[in-house]
């Protein structure tokens, strides 16, 4: 490969901050990004799973720290970012990946339920944003072109409900895809790139004896792609957001979902 190529994504010297990137898909976004150079600040209410993954990383020779916080309380989310700069000195991609999301029927949410979702969903996220770009916008005023990358990531289940009983959670990702618009819209000019991913069917229980994921009832049938997604098939769309290879990219959602949202009403052997 040309040294040209494997520069794109690159992330060596940059710092970045995943939350709820202690498991799942927030474990997959932090090795990733790990891997490819960047210091990773881990945020994540599971103290437990917080170090495992921080932990794994330091084994592998990566940079990364933790900072156990929950994502809907502001005084946390200044730590978190507060942490990465007294860490590592700068905030230039941020993962907004915690979230909340029960499986229950419509008429049974209670509003304690709906609103610890969007707490955490959507509050959360505008917060860490919110403080990380305050960082972000002074990086680009010291050094221009500086700024910074922040990705959310939302869920396929904003357009179409792809798992029923998830009401409150797919609302909150449709309010996700309107703060990385109108984010994209304020930030863009100051070199502060906004993106969002939309995942599909996701994966993120533990592998078998054989490598394969367990636990995730879906037909194969219901994705083109004919496999179920796995953590690292965010992790990848992420790193490419965040890469310089997509550093003409702001205001995107980008769909990993195996070809669901284009699945045919007919035509599909059931």
């Amino acid at each position: 490969m040309k040294k040209e190529i494997s520069e794109l994504f690159d992330l060596t010297g940059k710092v970045a901050i995943v939350t709820g990137g202690g498991k799942g898909i927030g474990e997959g976004i932090s090795t990733r990004l790990a891997q490819a150079g960047a210091k990773l600040v881990i945020c994540d209410m599971d103290e437990t799973t917080l170090n495992k993954t921080v932990n794994k990383l330091s084994e592998e020779k990566l940079d990364a720290v933790g900072f156990c916080g929950d994502v809907s309380v502001e005084d946390d989310c200044i730590k978190t970012v507060k942490k990465a700069i007294d860490t590592y000195g700068s905030v230039d991609i941020l993962v907004n990946n915690a979230a909340f999301y029960p499986h229950k029927p419509f008429i049974e949410i209670t509003q304690t339920e709906w609103d610890k979702v969007f707490a955490v969903n959507c509050r959360g996220a505008f917060l860490m944003a919110r403080e990380a770009a305050k960082t972000m916008l002074a990086q680009n005023q010291i050094l221009p072109n500086r700024g910074g990358s922040i990705i959310f990531i939302g869920s396929l289940g904003a357009y179409r409900t792809n798992r029923v009983g998830m009401s409150a959670y797919h609302s909150s990702k449709g309010a996700i895809n309107s703060l990385t618009n109108e984010m994209a819209s304020e930030l863009t000019i100051h070199n502060i790139r906004t993106n969002c991913v939309l995942p599909g069917a996701i994966n993120t229980q533990k592998l078998n004896d054989k490598g394969e994921y367990e636990g995730f009832a879906i037909s194969i049938n219901k994705i083109p792609l004919g496999r179920i997604g796995i953590p690292y098939d965010i992790a990848n769309a992420v790193l490419y957001l965040a890469s310089p290879a997509a550093e003409f990219l702001s205001g995107i959602e980008l769909i990993v979902d195996g070809g669901m949202y284009k699945l045919p009403t007919f035509g599909y052997d059931e």
